[in-house]
């Protein structure tokens, strides 16, 4: 407990913690913009799979690897972008793809 005139000791974010969530918004960028360039090249009716957002990543960004945004798989970045309302995903049961159904 403070002492009297003592201010509580807030616990700060750490500076790892704000990298990693730095790290996290650009990763949730990068989808994003992939995922708008790839409807505007293909059109509004054809599907968009996760898998399809990550190739096309990989020729715009040679080097990404979700595991450096903090991600374990390409599949838990999605879900997460899911998650905060980034995305919109509808999960194939027969393929276990994800498919995009849109982006706010």
């Amino acid at each position: 407990m403070p002492k009297v005139g003592q201010k509580p000791v807030r616990a700060a974010k750490s500076k790892e913690a704000l990298l990693s969530d730095n790290r996290k918004q650009e990763a949730f960028d990068l989808i994003v913009e992939t995922y708008e360039a790839l409807l505007q090249e293909r059109g509004a009716e054809d599907k968009i799979w996760g898998s399809m957002i990550k190739q096309a990543l990989k020729r715009r960004k040679p080097g990404f690897s979700e595991s450096y945004y903090g991600f374990k798989s390409f599949g838990e970045l999605l879900e997460q972008a899911e998650v905060k309302g980034i995305l919109e995903l509808e999960h194939d049961q027969k393929s276990g793809g994800f498919i995009i159904k849109g982006s706010p």
